[in-house]
């Protein structure tokens, strides 16, 4: 992977709203964290009512919560079958892979260049709070901070539409990427491999950037499919 020349702007950067989460966004909140943590595992049902009563609110949030999940690609629904959570399919791992990685090389090629001493500090305190969730085996919190350690430095880029695209990408892989963290082994390997990212980062060493990002990603894979074929022994 090499980097192109391409004309960008600045990107607004993100901000929290300081307000109370709504009854939809706590209820959003908590099916994601059991999806990601495992409590609903690839496949199940998610049954409305269930959910409304454990968690105490009407079916309104739960199904707007679930329509919301769906378009983060964690949930599928039928009208015959109702709400799932998707179903882990190694062909569709592989193809948004192929895709991230064109893409996210693209933003680091051009956030190398752009990037501020700054930025690696938010990105180091990211990656502070992804190993205090992995000690905590809080998946969701992880999966959070583990997005804005990444989408720090594409930020820097200035790409505001392939940071959207990316974004869509990013909540397809999301339920890829919680199977992964549950796998024992791949927890020891992805702390590394972050620190390693964030050092060639600060160093500015692009093509170094791109080939343990492309890793990275074929070690998630290789990861996944063992698992999968484990799974159907």
């Amino acid at each position: 992977m090499s980097c192109g020349d391409e004309e960008v702007t600045e990107v607004a950067g993100r901000t929290d709203a300081e307000r109370p989460p709504t009854v939809q966004e706590t209820v959003l909140r908590q099916l994601r964290r059991s999806i990601l943590g495992g409590d609903l595992a690839p496949g199940s049902q998610i049954l409305q009512q269930e959910i409304a009563a454990r968690l105490g609110v009407s079916r309104v949030p739960v199904r707007d919560a679930l329509r919301t999940l769906e378009g983060q690609g964690l949930v599928t629904y039928s009208s015959h079958r109702g709400y799932h959570v998707r179903q882990v399919d190694i062909t569709e791992l592989l193809e948004i892979q192929d895709i991230r990685d064109i893409l996210e090389g693209e933003a680091l090629c051009t956030a190398v260049d752009r990037v501020e001493d700054t930025t690696f500090d938010r990105m180091q305190e990211h990656l502070d709070a992804m190993t205090r969730a992995e000690d905590e085996q809080d998946w969701t919190t992880w999966s959070d901070a583990h997005r804005e350690f990444h989408f720090t430095l594409f930020a820097a880029s200035g790409m505001r539409r392939l940071m959207r695209i990316l974004d869509r990408l990013w909540d397809a892989s999301d339920i890829y990427r919680s199977y992964y963290m549950r796998t024992g082994s791949a927890r020891s390997r992805t702390s590394r491999e972050h620190h390693d990212l964030l050092a060639a980062a600060r160093s500015r060493d692009t093509g170094q950037l791109l080939t343990l990002l492309a890793e990275h990603h074929r070690g998630t894979v290789h990861t996944i499919r063992g698992s999968l074929t484990d799974e159907t022994r």
